[in-house]
């Protein structure tokens, strides 16, 4: 985000007045959330990715949430081990999507709307809206998937394919080896693990480097959000350490840690074309996670609409904010 439109657009941080931040019981967890926009229109909710280790929640829809509210009744949950929600009961479960997942059903089920939802999710989010249009038709009316390389099976072989395999990832050809690794893994983790490398979140300014590696405009990385997240990484950081720090990770390969991303035994990208919800696929030119990913999930998707953002990384939707909210109450407004 430019400086000019972090000064003129209306954020969580700077217009407190038009948003709320509430809570509500859902599967038995104290549950976080931000609503906005009038309460008759058309529900929308925003699940957010993985916590990055440090309880990065909703927060992160720091400029899209008041916008989007403009047109629609927004929500944007803290999930299990996020923000000022509750960690999951079994802490081994720390961070599973399928528990997450589940959750963000029973949380929608508690506010008991009774009407359809339009789900927009971004990366391992995109994976859960994903599970939810698969297992719960019934709550949705649109989707949107956000550079989602957990839905797509980002670097995960594709047995079909051969032994060479490549990705394009921020405009090269990387090999993959079919195990779920990406390049930018060895700039940030620990070897063989999802671990943030030593000292990388001991101090301000590495821990905003952190949260810049997914970011093509560093100036959408505000020093007003990390100060936000600063405090819940203070919080979350220790609890994700001990539950997937070093024993975690010990003899485990990256293989195993991508089985949560199944549904049934299978890689939830061979369930997709089940989805028959108009659906909008959403990828950055320059993402970390890679691209080409994205082509395959939307050529799986039988009704779905594609577009890519060029110099936006994988937090697109912080690179390119108005764009994204333009384009996201466009596709959900119109008629289909």
């Amino acid at each position: 985000m430019s400086k000019s439109s972090a000064e003129t657009l209306p954020t969580i941080f700077n217009s407190p007045d038009l948003w709320e931040h509430k809570f509500i019981e859902a599967d038995g967890y104290k549950t976080s959330y931000a609503e906005a926009g009038d309460p008759d229109a058309e529900p929308l909710i925003l699940v957010h990715g993985g916590a990055c280790e440090i309880g990065m929640g909703f927060s992160r829809w720091y400029p899209n949430i008041i916008p989007l509210a403009e047109k629609f009744h927004v929500f944007a949950i803290d999930e299990l081990g996020s923000g000022d929600t509750d960690p999951p009961r079994d802490l081994p479960l720390l961070g599973n999507v399928h528990s997450r997942g589940d959750h963000v059903i029973a949380f929608m089920d508690a506010l008991n709307l009774g009407r359809k939802w339009h789900l927009v999710g971004q990366s391992q989010g995109g994976w859960i809206v994903t599970y939810i249009a698969i297992t719960r038709p019934d709550l949705v009316e649109k989707l949107v998937l956000i550079d989602s390389a957990s839905t797509s099976g980002s670097a995960i072989r594709h047995e079909d394919k051969g032994e060479e395999q490549y990705i394009d990832v921020n405009r090269q050809k990387v090999k993959v080896d079919g195990s779920g690794w990406l390049p930018y893994f060895d700039k940030v983790f620990e070897p063989n693990s999802k671990m943030p490398k030593a000292g990388l979140l001991d101090t301000k300014k590495s821990f905003k480097e952190y949260v810049s590696v997914f970011h093509e405009n560093k100036n959408a990385v505000t020093d007003e959000w990390i100060d936000h997240l600063w405090s819940y990484k203070e919080k979350w950081m220790p609890i994700y350490l001990s539950h997937r720090g070093k024993d975690y990770w010990k003899d485990k390969a990256l293989n195993g840690h991508y089985a949560q991303f199944e549904v049934n035994g299978i890689q939830i990208r061979e369930h997709v074309h089940k989805i028959t919800v108009p659906t909008l696929v959403l990828w950055g030119r320059n993402s970390v996670k890679g691209m080409d990913p994205g082509f395959e999930v939307y050529k799986n998707l039988p009704n779905a609409e594609m577009y890519v953002f060029n110099n936006a990384n994988h937090f697109l939707w912080t690179d390119k904010p108005e764009k994204f909210n333009s384009l996201v109450t466009w596709f959900l407004e119109r008629d289909m």
